[in-house]
């Protein structure tokens, strides 16, 4: 059984069997080499993109969550400059949420949702070239196998000693390598694939909820501000930070 093609041995014999299957698949196993490496690479990079330090820092969220305090007593313009600080798509659809130019909630939040459609659209980048190679990974391997059947049987045509089944053997055994390795490939990434899925999902749901409350709390506390229902307790209010016992926030 011949060892996965694309990992990396240690024992010679190991590794003279891995080159004997890649060399096997002449071009189309390079093709679906570089399938892998694509697959690999956009995988990486959105193993460190969709870290949830890099779309929901917890920075970020330790001012959110006090967001009540900051609004209550007229420090909103201070939360938004906490949240301008945060490069992030949580900072960026936060400080939008709070912008004094929506008049509205609805107008605040048709923008709040035009942005967070950019931003998960940013955080798919990548999962196309995903599905390209699930799509043509396999299709490569199978072409292939057809091409190295072809090439095989020409061969035997032309050799007197075609009566052999161990040479017709061998020969469609080596045929079917790219099959294998288109497969793998395949396989492999689809896993990836679903569970970046996922993630992005799982996030931008988390995100409409804390933009959501933000929103709430936001225009609640305006509109009761604007009737004089409530006015501010006092000119500052202490905001507990990340690690610290409380900080100042001025109103």
């Amino acid at each position: 059984m011949h060892a996965f093609p694309f990992a990396l041995a240690v024992d010679p014999a190991v590794n003279q069997k891995i080159w004997d299957f890649l060399l096997s698949g002449g071009i189309f196993m390079a093709f679906i080499a570089v399938c892998s490496f694509i697959a690999l690479t956009v995988a990486i990079h959105r193993f460190i993109s969709l870290r949830r330090g890099a779309v929901i820092p917890a920075r970020v969220m330790d001012h959110i969550d006090v967001a009540e305090r900051y609004i209550f007593h007229g420090a909103a313009a201070d939360l938004r400059e906490r949240l301008e600080e945060s490069d992030t798509p949580l900072g960026r659809i936060g400080r939008l949420a709070l912008s004094p130019a929506h008049l509205t909630r609805e107008e605040a939040a048709a923008a709040v949702e035009v942005t967070a459609r950019e931003e998960v659209v940013k955080l798919q980048t990548g999962l196309a070239a995903l599905e390209v190679v699930i799509t043509i990974a396999p299709m490569l391997g199978l072409l292939g196998t057809v091409s190295g059947l072809v090439s095989v049987f020409a061969e035997l045509g032309r050799n007197s000693d075609a009566s052999d089944p161990s040479a017709i053997a061998a020969g469609i055994a080596e045929a079917l390598n790219t099959t294998i390795a288109g497969l793998v490939v395949a396989v492999m990434t689809v896993i990836v694939h679903s569970y970046l899925n996922k993630r992005i999902e799982a996030m931008a749901a988390r995100l409409e909820v804390v933009i959501g409350h933000l929103l709430n709390l936001y225009f609640r506390f305006r509109d009761r501000a604007e009737r004089g229902d409530d006015e501010p307790a006092s000119a500052e209010v202490e905001i507990p930070g990340p690690g610290d016992e409380g900080e100042e926030v001025g109103a």
